[in-house]
Parts: C-alpha cells; structure tokens; sequence
C-alpha cells in the first residue's frame, strides 16, 4: 500500500516490452554511430597519410626526374619514327605501337619497381616511419595512405603525360588507330601498379633502401629477361606447325587411302589450334611483362591481327579470361604480401 492508501502502480507486461525494445534499439543505434565514427577516422587516417607522402614525394628530386623519365617514354615513340624517314613530326598512332609497347615493357617495370621498393624501406631506414605508426592507427592504415599517395601521383603523371602524347597525335595526324593506344597505355599503367606492389613487397623490410633496391634490379632482370625468355620458348613450343611440316610427300599423302588415316588420327589427338591459343596465354600470364604484351595484342583491334598469324585462337573471347584473372590476381597479391611484412616488420 501506498502513503496515500493505493496500490503501487505496476507496470504492464506491453510496456516493459515496449521498454526492453526501445533500449536495444537506442543499443544498436549508438553501436552503429560509433561504427560509422571510427570508419570515418580511418578514413580520414588513411588520407592525412596519403597527404603526407604526396609532400615528402614534391620535396625530393629523385621524384622529379623519374616523372622527366615517364614523359620520354611516353612522347619517344610517336618523335623517333619520322626520323627514319628524314622528316620531323610526330607518327600517328598505327606507326608508334609496336615501339611503345617494346618500350614501355622495358622500362616501366623499372620505374615502377624501384617507386616500390622506396615505399617503405626508405623511411623504414631513416625511421620517419616511426612517428605514423605509434599514432593511434592502425599499420594496414598507414600502408594504405601511403600506397594511396603514391600511386595517386604515379596515375596522375602517367595520365598527364600518355595523354598529352595522345592529343598531340590526334591534332596533327588523325585518330585512327586510336583504341589499340589507348590499350596500350591502359594495359602499361596496370604494368606500373603490378610492378609497383611487387618493389612494395621487396621493400617492407628492415633491410635498408640499398638492398631493395637491389633485390628491385634482380627482379626487374628476371622479370623482363629471364622469365620472358622462357615464356616466349614455352609459347613457342604451343604454337601450331606451319602447314608445310604435315606430311612429307605433299598433297599426295594426305589423298592416299592408306596413308591418310594416321594423318587424321595424329590431327584428332593433337590439341586444336583455340586451345594452343588459350593455353599460351595462360602461361604468359605468369610474367606481368608478358601480360602487358599480349593484353595489347589480344585487345587492341589493330593489333589483334598480328597475334592471329602466329598464334591462332588467342584473340578469341576465351582468352580475355586468362587476362582478367591475371590482373586480378597480380594487382591484389603483392599488396597483400607487402602489408604482411610491414605488419611484422620490427621498428
């Protein structure tokens, strides 16, 4: 009973459910909000990092001549090959993509490579590091700024320089041949970011920048020597026979009776040419040099024709997904190795 003589009121069981509801409803909410807030820090750690490492790349002059060096091989094509004619000027673009793709083969991988290796090392070395890694983030968040910073310059002066080549070449000699270009230079700025993650996992060490540096340089050599020579060889090896090497008695043998059931057997157990095609490109997927070539040549429309002469089947759709799958796996797994060392990386 209460002071006044009544009874105390109760609450009903409708209203204690109503009560539990609303308190695990205000649960959830403030669970979200503080999801949302500490997505929102990493976020905004990951690009104060990425801002970080767009200042220390302005300040260094190393940077800078690596970018003169990315202009010249952008713009060297199209300016040598009138020069073979006597003539000044600039090609358009069906004269200047076999060299660009020859030289851009080469020499991105190098750029890239070391741009990689000196993304973590250097500070890592000069321990500038230190200072990012005991604020309260996180190293995935860190290296993610940092990546971020990095290929965000490498993609703005690649676009800058491949493009203002590919304007050039339009206003003074046309547009034709246009879209094997642009495949290439696509396919050559996948080149960079590959080759980029791979000197990233070379680097995320204690070993100093001396060493990734050079471990970049041997992987380079074998990369675009070593690994593309046998390749080639394996490619080679899975391209179909002329058809002179059929038969030995020419046309004759192959309308002999007796003689042309072996013929037929040995073509049915031989794999078919769209195979061959496929299965080389499988292999030269395993080199990201070699994915860049044949990336070009099976997607470029021009170029398309070129591959078809030695290695029938390649052009076909079956072989772009060998391309993706290459990509994708080329793009993310180096990455992923280069967090793993960092992340264990003793500072």
């Amino acid at each position: 009973m209460g002071a006044d003589g009544a009874a105390p009121h109760r609450p009903s069981a409708a209203g204690a459910v109503r009560w539990f509801a609303g308190r695990q409803v205000a649960a959830v909410a403030a669970a979200r909000m503080s999801v949302e807030a500490v997505g929102r820090a990493r976020h905004t750690a990951v690009l104060l990092v990425a801002g970080r490492e767009l200042r220390l790349l302005r300040r260094r002059r190393a940077v800078r001549g690596a970018l003169v060096l990315l202009a010249g091989v952008a713009w060297l094509p199209p300016l040598v090959l009138p020069l073979r004619a006597g003539s000044l000027g600039l090609a358009t673009f069906e004269e200047s993509l076999l060299l660009a793709v020859a030289l851009s083969a080469v020499v991105l991988p190098l750029l890239a490579l070391l741009a990689g290796a000196d993304l973590l090392a250097g500070e890592i070395e000069d321990r500038t590091v230190v200072p990012v890694i005991t604020l309260p983030i996180s190293r995935a968040a860190c290296f993610a700024g940092k990546v971020l910073g990095r290929a965000g310059l490498l993609c703005a002066s690649y676009s800058a320089a491949f493009g203002s080549v590919a304007i050039a070449i339009a206003a003074c000699r046309g547009s034709t041949g246009w879209r094997d270009y642009l495949v290439i230079v696509v396919s050559g700025l996948l080149l960079c970011l590959v080759c980029g993650g791979v000197g990233a996992a070379l680097g995320a060490s204690t070993r100093g920048r001396v060493r990734a540096f050079g471990s970049a340089l041997v992987v380079w050599l074998a990369m675009v020597f070593a690994v593309d020579a046998a390749l080639l060889a394996a490619v080679v090896v899975l391209a179909p026979p002329p058809p002179q090497q059929i038969g030995t008695h020419g046309h004759s043998e192959l309308a002999a009776p007796g003689r042309g059931a072996p013929i037929r057997e040995h073509q049915a157990s031989a794999p078919s040419e769209p195979q061959r095609g496929v299965s080389a490109v499988w292999l030269m997927a395993l080199d990201p040099t070699d994915l860049f070539r044949i990336s070009a040549f099976v997607w470029g429309p021009a170029l398309r024709a070129r591959l078809t002469v030695g290695l029938p089947g390649a052009d076909s759709v079956a072989a772009s997904v060998p391309l993706a799958v290459g990509w994708l796996a080329w793009l993310s797994v180096p990455p992923l190795v280069a967090l793993w060392r960092f992340r264990r990386c003793a500072l």
